[in-house]
Formats: structure tokens, C-alpha cells, sequence
């Protein structure tokens, strides 16, 4: 299988200094086309530095919005129980589904959302795109907020929800058709790749579609690089990150892996 683009994002960048480590030597081993930064946890400063000092970064960096970890950079929505505790922690888990938000819930939201990426653009990092941590923006509440943030400064890609990977609920799977249409289809304007998923799902894709000779699709790859105890590169999971990433791009491009557009 061919694909017009390929891109494989690693999330969670400015986590912690091991998570951003093991990011920079993800691009170092050209693996990643690209990663997504989070502006309110303790390895943001770490993060801008690498960013500065590694030319391979400065224009492969989205934003990481963050409800759910750590702590809000904003005002209001430390008063919103939804989402923090007593303590001003994020706390929401995503147990609850998010159909609906009030209106201050919506404003507290938007606001943290934008007070994160405000201080991104303030270091100087222009986002590539926009996702989240525990996907939190494929809440129906959540997500014409974030397409708003998107629209009002220029950010051209915002991520699917998962679509490629084995669903058995056909309510799941309905829930996911429906917002990747009527939230970030074509008709939204954003150039958003077709598919989205991570290792699991692509290999389930290429096993379901991999004999299919299509070249106009596009596909985002997530991972989650990590460091394990004798240095190696590995996914979430503690699986290897090579072994997991090469079969993959040797079966869907013979081009060498080195930017997003194949």
C-alpha cells in the first residue's frame, strides 16, 4: 500500500525530561515526523530548549491540549468540579462521556485551552496542528471548542478520533464516523489526514486493506516514546519502538523515511 502522507506523531512531549529525551532520540532515529507539546506540565522549559537546539524540531511541534493531568494554567476552570478538585488538579478521567457543557464550563475550557496555547506561541513555537491528552477533544462537548481555537489562530490540522483500529461496539464505531464527519471531515477545512490510530491499528488496517492499491490515503501513526532501563527506544506499551515502526513503513512506502509527504 502506497499513501499520499504518512505521519507519526509522538505525543506527550514536555511530560517530563525522560519523556522528552526519548522523543528527541525518536527524530534522531527517524521514526517521527513530528510531536506535540503540553504547556502545563513539569518538562515544558526542558521541551523549548531541545526545540532550540534540535533544527529537526522547530517545525514539527503541535500542542498537546491538557485537561486531565497536572495543573490549569488559567483562572476559571480550577472552579469547574467537572475538571479539577479541591486542589485546583485536573482531574476528569473520561469515565463520563461529555456530551454537553454550560456555558461557564464552555468559557473555562476555551480559556485554559488558549492560556496553553498562548504560552507555546510565546516561546516561540508556531503549532503544526492541534490533539490531546486522553483524546479529550473527541468529547462532542469539547470539540467545537477546539476547532474554534484552531480556526481563530491559524492552525491548519486538528487529530481524528481513533478510526482504524478494531471496534467492536457499533456504537463506539457510529460515535467515531459521525464526529470525524460532522467535526473534522473535509467540510470542516482543516487538512486532516483519513486515518488515525497507533501501531495497533495500522497494523489492523494493513492486514484489513493492506492488499487494496490505494495511494491517496493518508494516515497519522500516535506513539508515546519512552526510555526503557538499558536505553532503548520503546512505545506505551514497552514494546520496541523500531521493531514496531519499520515492518509498517516498509510495507506502505519505499521511499526513505524522513518527512511526512511520501
Amino acid at each position: 500500500m502506497a499513501l499520499s502522507r504518512l505521519i507519526v506523531n509522538a505525543d506527550d512531549f514536555g511530560y517530563s525530561e525522560a519523556v522528552n529525551r526519548a522523543i528527541v532520540c525518536g527524530f534522531e532515529s527517524s521514526l517521527l515526523t513530528s510531536t506535540s507539546l503540553m504547556a502545563n506540565m513539569p518538562g515544558f522549559d526542558h521541551a523549548i530548549g531541545l526545540i532550540r537546539q534540535h533544527p529537526f524540531l522547530q517545525h514539527n511541534v503541535g500542542l498537546h491540549l491538557n485537561l486531565t493531568e497536572g495543573y490549569p494554567l488559567s483562572r476559571a476552570l480550577p472552579a469547574c468540579p467537572i475538571f479539577c478538585g479541591k486542589g485546583g488538579r485536573l482531574i476528569y478521567d473520561r469515565e463520563r462521556p461529555l456530551f454537553r457543557l454550560g456555558r461557564r464550563e464552555r468559557m473555562a475550557v476555551y480559556e485554559e485551552m488558549e492560556a496553553q496555547l498562548e504560552r507555546v506561541l510565546a516561546a516561540g513555537i508556531r503549532p503544526t496542528h492541534l490533539d490531546s491528552h486522553h483524546h479529550m477533544h473527541t468529547e462532542w462537548a469539547i470539540a467545537p471548542l477546539v476547532c474554534r481555537l484552531a480556526r481563530a489562530h491559524g492552525i491548519g490540522r486538528v487529530r481524528l478520533t481513533r478510526n482504524m483500529g478494531s471496534v467492536p461496539s457499533r456504537v463506539k464505531r457510529g460515535y467515531k464516523t459521525v464526529f470525524n464527519y460532522w467535526f473534522l471531515g473535509r467540510r470542516s477545512g482543516f487538512d486532516n489526514t483519513d486515518y488515525f490510530g497507533d501501531i495497533g491499528d495500522m497494523n489492523y488496517f494493513l492486514k484489513k486493506n493492506g492488499g487494496k492499491r490505494r495511494e491517496d490515503l493518508s494516515v497519522e501513526i500516535m506513539v508515546h516514546p519512552l526510555l526503557d532501563e538499558h536505553g532503548g527506544l520503546v512505545d506505551y506499551d514497552g514494546k520496541d519502538l523500531r521493531q514496531g515502526l519499520l515492518p509498517i513503513l516498509q510495507r506502505v512506502t519505499n521511499f526513505a523515511f524522513t518527512s511526512i509527504d511520501l
